[in-house]
């Protein structure tokens, strides 16, 4: 099973599985050390750190043909970077060697990796935050990059940061400079206050967990380059509105044309009525009114391969495409599509009913939904959670005063039990709550369920295994 890291920030337990959105899209400016190199990278999308936009390195002295800086090569994917957030990307002296480096993972596959090393815009090496700092999530707590700033600002805001009266220039440093890049050295200070020293060029550790202390005087005098970041506002234009230039039509009614069916938008009063057949559609619109299509995934009734030519051939309004970028990353397919005919409709309702309760009954005979595993009883949701979770986290349940901090609608462990083992859209796990009538009242039902998993596990990891057993007898399955 995939480990699980959770994280604390004042009273909620986060998942770090989620994105983080802003409406406030950056594009950022790195430079090499020796200045002779720029990367710009470009963010299309209101989500970060993803790999939606485009990327661009460039000669700081030599021009094209026009003027404009010369390109030495592009990469199909931004570095994005935010004031604030903890992100990181550096150049190499030779324009060739990008190292991006994020302390959380928010997207599975190579390229969302804590660290990533392109050469000639090509990915090479990845690492997780672990093996990055040489730290064992099981015993520790693991990242990758020291933070202060909860500690050491008294005032903190958009524009302006007023650090405590009490405050040591160690602090004020490590506040600053928790990573740079000094002449193709990546100087890293993790959570424990250890400094590793990487090594751009070669793509390997000059030397690693070296006490901040003992090096301090040595690099306090370093002033590190940061990053220029300039920011641009998201235009929020819903995939299905996005007009045709020819005859201003909406894509939503394009597809009901190609496909003969109605439209439903989402505050229609019947959207809740019927069987809506349902698109996923996302994809890039260039300023020239062209559609790259990125993710289309749709139900069966529809003729893909239509929708797809239409969108390679059809040329859309652009002129809500901020001035700053040339494309933008669109979502949000917000709506289904059903019959014209009301009693096809209906009857294709009644049908999609059954198909759900007889999904439903499946599910409660599962050992595995979505090639996660399911514990059929409590004892087993505690050796689950002893798999899954770091140490950090254990620590953090082990010594938390109350447990509803940890079971939130917003994120958390709750969360998580909730939406993975099944207890939102039933299991065999909820069906052993539901056989103790525990979680089958309405409304918050599911959180009682999550909330009792959780306070006992607190238990068990402080050190009563037994706890199961006592909480199964004072609630014996009904008859």
């Amino acid at each position: 099973m995939k480990k699980l890291f959770l994280f604390i920030h004042l009273i909620t337990l986060n998942i770090s599985f989620s994105q983080i959105s802003t409406s406030i899209i950056p594009i950022s400016e790195t430079y090499s050390s020796n200045r002779e190199f720029e990367l710009k990278s470009i963010s299309y999308d209101d989500e970060f750190p993803n790999l939606k936009g485009e990327s661009f390195v460039y000669y700081t002295e030599e021009t094209d043909s026009l003027g404009a800086k010369k390109i030495f090569y592009k990469l199909n994917r931004s570095f994005d970077i935010y004031d604030g957030y903890p992100f990181f990307v550096a150049i190499s002296n030779d324009g060739r060697k990008i190292l991006y480096i994020k302390n959380e993972v928010y997207y599975k596959g190579e390229e969302h990796k804590n660290v990533t090393y392109y050469l000639d815009g090509k990915l090479v090496k990845t690492y997780t935050t672990e093996e990055f700092i040489d730290c064992n999530k099981d015993q520790e707590k693991c990242e990758m990059f020291y933070d202060n700033q909860y500690t050491t600002y008294k005032k903190q805001g958009p524009t302006t940061r007023e650090y405590k009266d009490n405050i040591t220039e160690k602090d004020k440093f490590l506040n600053k400079n928790y990573i740079f890049n000094k002449n193709d050295t990546i100087y890293i200070i993790d959570n424990r206050k250890k400094v590793h020293l990487f090594d751009l060029n070669k793509n390997e550790f000059i030397k690693r967990k070296i006490d901040f202390d003992s090096i301090y005087s040595k690099i306090k005098n370093i002033e590190a380059v940061k990053s220029k970041i300039s920011y641009y506002n998201y235009p929020y234009k819903y995939i299905i509105d996005i007009e045709n230039s020819n005859d201003n039509k909406k894509l939503s009614q394009a597809i009901s044309d190609i496909s003969n069916l109605k439209f439903i938008p989402v505050f229609d009063s019947t959207f809740h009525k019927y069987k809506l057949h349902r698109i996923e559609l996302t994809g890039y619109l260039d300023r020239k009114g062209k559609f790259e299509i990125d993710v289309i995934k749709s139900d069966k009734i529809f003729d893909e391969n239509k929708i797809k030519e239409f969108l390679k051939t059809t040329t859309f309004k652009t002129d809500f495409i901020p001035k700053e970028v040339d494309k933008i990353y669109l979502t949000s397919f917000f709506g289904g599509y059903r019959n014209y005919d009301i009693k096809i409709a209906e009857q294709e309702t009644i049908k999609e009913k059954e198909d759900r309760i007889e999904e439903y009954k499946r599910r409660l005979t599962l050992e595995k939904i979505d090639d996660i595993y399911i514990p059929k009883n409590l004892y087993e949701c505690f050796t689950e959670l002893d798999k899954t979770l770091n140490f950090e986290s254990k620590k953090q349940l082990k010594e938390s005063k109350d447990t509803w901090q940890f079971n939130s609608h917003m994120g958390g462990l709750g969360m998580w039990i909730r939406n993975n083992w099944g207890i939102n859209g039933g299991s065999r796990l909820s069906k052993y709550f539901h056989n103790r009538e525990v979680g089958t009242k309405r409304g918050f039902g599911n959180d009682e369920i999550s909330g009792i998993i959780i306070e006992e596990y607190i238990k068990w990891l402080k050190g009563d295994k037994e706890s199961w057993k006592k909480w199964e007898k004072e609630n014996p399955e009904k008859k």
